[in-house]
């Protein structure tokens, strides 16, 4: 059917010692083991080509795989507004690509690895006007009591439910600081500041005291400054700030 004339018009132009490059543009990706056992040198490689997890990627494949990421992304962005971004496993999936490397090592500006997911810079921090209306109403209420969290009922009237939270905390304008707790950016390096101001150690009465909040808010904040290694909990259960490097 043609294919073995094909086949050879293909190998013709490589005579004598496998060239690294040639390689490259035939295959497009290509193990670097395999081009080893062939005989190709791959100390020096092409211009604009990509190595990642033990793959060579010609300069035009990877121009494609980096266009290709592009319009997924900005696929998935547009159809899931609430959930941008794709991992790297599901977009080298899509793309036939044999390694989710491949997929960021081709990552420029503005696509860039974010929690794991790969999004638009350009976009990332757009939210749908909905929420944004949701967020704006949130960043009023707090503005005077940076720690008093809505509660469940209140966040449900503003249309702040855990996936439209999340997605408002991924694009940086919600810290999530439990399920249900949520507050402004930077409130856990002002609740530090505050808390600078206490006796140390000091219990967890008094850091709810000082910030003007609830139980229900000061234990899972105060765990979360914990996990931030602002604060050090002690066998007794007070805490205190962790003194910076």
């Amino acid at each position: 059917r043609g294919a073995a004339a094909a086949r050879a018009k293909t190998l013709a132009p490589l005579t004598g010692t496998a060239d690294l490059a040639s390689e490259l543009d035939r295959r497009g990706i290509v193990r670097t083991a395999l081009l080893h056992r062939i005989g190709v040198a791959t100390d020096v490689r092409p211009p604009g080509s990509v190595e990642a997890a033990g793959w060579l990627m010609s300069s035009a494949r990877a121009d494609e795989v980096a266009a290709g990421v592009s319009a997924l992304v900005t696929e998935h962005a547009a159809s899931h507004p609430l959930d941008p971004g794709l991992t790297p496993h599901a977009l080298a999936d899509r793309l036939g690509l044999p390694a989710p490397e491949l997929v960021t090592s081709v990552l420029a500006p503005p696509l860039r690895l974010r929690d794991g997911r790969v999004v638009s810079g350009a976009a990332e921090d757009a939210l749908p006007a909905e929420l944004e209306a949701s967020v704006r109403a949130l960043e009023d209420e707090l503005a005077e009591a940076p720690f008093a969290a809505p509660t469940a009922d209140r966040l449900a009237e503003l249309g702040l439910d855990d996936r439209r939270a999340a997605a408002a905390a991924r694009a940086g304008r919600l810290l999530r600081v439990a399920p249900g707790i949520v507050l402004l950016p930077g409130a856990a390096e002002l609740a530090a500041r505050w808390l600078a101001d206490l006796p140390q150690p000091f219990t967890t009465s008094e850091a709810r005291k000082r910030l003007g909040t609830s139980r229900r808010v000061a234990l899972p904040l105060l765990d979360h400054l914990d996990r931030a290694r602002l604060t050090r909990r002690l066998a007794d259960d007070r805490r205190q700030l962790v003194e910076p490097r």
